[in-house]
């Protein structure tokens, strides 16, 4: 099955934000569990601007001239740096499980518990 290309965001002032349309079978897919590789989802991410840009740039820079990086995307920045800061954030705080799987996660930002 061929993979779709990846999206590549507006290069116009403002952009804050990455969307990567892929067919995935199923509309409420359960996160953590049945861990597939190589299967893409999408998802929408706001980032800070200053970090996305700089994402970026080393991206493409990578892409074009720096083959043994192993960097063809942005995504191959994003995926392992994500995947990191879940494996200690599970280390620290699910001794190491992953956390219950959920199908939804509410829209925006959870209130602050005092």
């Amino acid at each position: 099955m061929t993979q779709p290309p990846e999206a590549v965001p507006d290069p116009a002032a403002g952009v804050n934000e990455i969307t990567v349309s892929v067919a995935v079978s199923g509309s409420d897919q359960v996160t953590g569990q049945d861990r597939q590789t190589g299967r893409r989802v999408q998802r929408t991410v706001n980032f800070d601007q200053d970090v996305l840009e700089r994402a970026r740039a080393a991206a493409t820079y990578l892409a074009a001239y720096e083959a043994e990086a192993d960097v063809r995307s942005l995504a191959d920045i994003v995926n392992p740096a994500v995947a990191a800061y879940v494996a200690e954030l599970e280390r620290r705080y699910n001794g190491g499980e992953a956390f219950r799987p959920v199908l939804r996660m509410p829209p925006g930002r959870p209130s602050r518990r005092t």
